[in-house]
């Protein structure tokens, strides 16, 4: 199957003409009434009134949807298997002191793996499904590190994973020489072969052969000390800013952010001078029909938020089409359009990051960041997500 040709390639930006606009509301404003934006099912027909996905795209959707729970699959096939094969037992304690205590977590702060599952082809399937498409709006030289910041995060990052965990979009075509490590939870990386279906996906550490192509990113964990590793080498990383709290505001036309508070990258880009570069990707909340249309502040996302406080990560309730039956747990072929803005340049901070200095280094580059993102947004919202609601700052 051929993998989807990525739309945009080497494309200028688009004249902005309009100021940069955003929506922020407090902790005690009202939610944005229902009525503001487009009505969450209208929004996902008019999507893909025109997709008819064939079975082995399909199948590859399917597999990428169960593939977020392969740490709890494998451990409780490897217990299975214990209760069979009691000898095994000894096995399966020595690999878990091998990856929580010992150096098995080593691999996940370098991506020193060999990288098969890049270019797999179920991946090109998974990207014509909806179709998902990467686009560049300015070239980005190699040979610096830069932080793709993504956002929404949506119930399973669809676009982020297909334009920077995988070739299936592209990337080293339109980004030559930038080597991007795709960063998720440490806790990803302690469950029995997951970690290795993760890590499959990672770049090898020693320095590749002429005939191989550079700027092939890989999986690592997002930990401050693996983050500022990478940058110090001269790689560049991608971050889901919003993370698993995100996933709570994603709902088909809504265009709604955690990032007033998330100022983290902030800090790791003026530790290490990376540049900062704003990613959007348009569809990404529309993929799934979520229970976060109930009305905010119910006992369900009450007890959604207190479990991502508590664990780091969130159980958000979902449904989407099936592979014959209308509904079911695949996600809604609508297109993804992930469009990868301009660099914001960032002066290296040494100094102590405790000063009153830097807070205020950090708050500068943060309203910098929120401001670049939004007039990335308002660019290209007219194109990807007419009708949608505006940018909105939540949390």
């Amino acid at each position: 199957m051929e993998s989807p040709a990525p739309s945009g390639s080497g494309q200028a930006s688009p004249s902005l003409t309009e100021s940069p606009t955003i929506v922020e509301r407090s902790p005690e404003s009202p939610a944005r009434p229902r009525h503001e934006s487009s009505d969450e099912w209208e929004v996902i027909q008019q999507k893909t009134r025109h997709r008819h996905p064939s079975i082995p795209q399909k199948l590859a959707a399917l597999f990428y949807n169960l593939s977020f729970g392969g740490g709890i699959y494998s451990t409780l096939l490897a217990l299975w298997l214990c209760t069979l094969l009691p000898p095994l037992t000894l096995l399966l304690a020595a690999y878990y002191a091998w990856v929580w205590l010992g150096a098995g977590m080593d691999a996940a702060k370098s991506g020193s793996y060999p990288k098969p599952l890049r270019r797999w082809a179920l991946w090109r399937a998974c990207a014509a499904y909806f179709p998902a498409r990467l686009h560049r709006t300015v070239e980005l030289p190699p040979g610096k590190p830069y932080i793709f910041c993504t956002h929404p995060h949506g119930i399973l990052s669809c676009g982020s994973w297909l334009a920077f965990a995988t070739e299936a979009l592209g990337f080293s075509s339109l980004f030559p020489g930038i080597d991007c490590r795709v960063l998720t939870l440490s806790i990803n990386f302690r469950s029995i072969l997951f970690r290795e279906y993760l890590l499959l996906h990672a770049q090898r550490s020693q320095p590749l052969p002429a005939c191989v192509p550079s700027g092939l990113p890989g999986v690592c964990d997002v930990s401050k000390h693996t983050c500022l590793a990478l940058l110090g080498a001269g790689k560049s990383i991608m971050i889901a800013v919003g993370g698993g709290t995100e996933s709570l505001f994603a709902r088909p036309g809504a265009n709604q952010l955690v990032l007033r508070k998330r100022k983290g990258f902030i800090k790791v880009a003026l530790r290490s001078g990376a540049s900062l570069v704003p990613v959007y990707v348009f569809g990404e909340n529309s993929t799934f029909r979520t229970a976060n249309e109930q009305v905010s502040g119910s006992l369900l996302h009450r007890f959604q938020r207190r479990l991502t406080k508590l664990t780091g990560f969130t159980v958000p309730l979902f449904y989407g089409t099936g592979l014959v039956l209308p509904w079911g747990f695949l996600p809604f072929p609508v297109p993804l359009e992930v469009v990868v803005g301009e660099p914001l340049e960032v002066e290296r901070f040494s100094g102590d990051e405790g000063s009153a200095e830097f807070q205020a280094l950090v708050d500068r580059l943060h309203a910098r960041y929120v401001a670049a993102l939004t007039e990335l947004f308002n660019s290209y919202k007219e194109k990807f997500a007419k009708g949608e609601a505006d940018l909105e700052l939540v949390e």
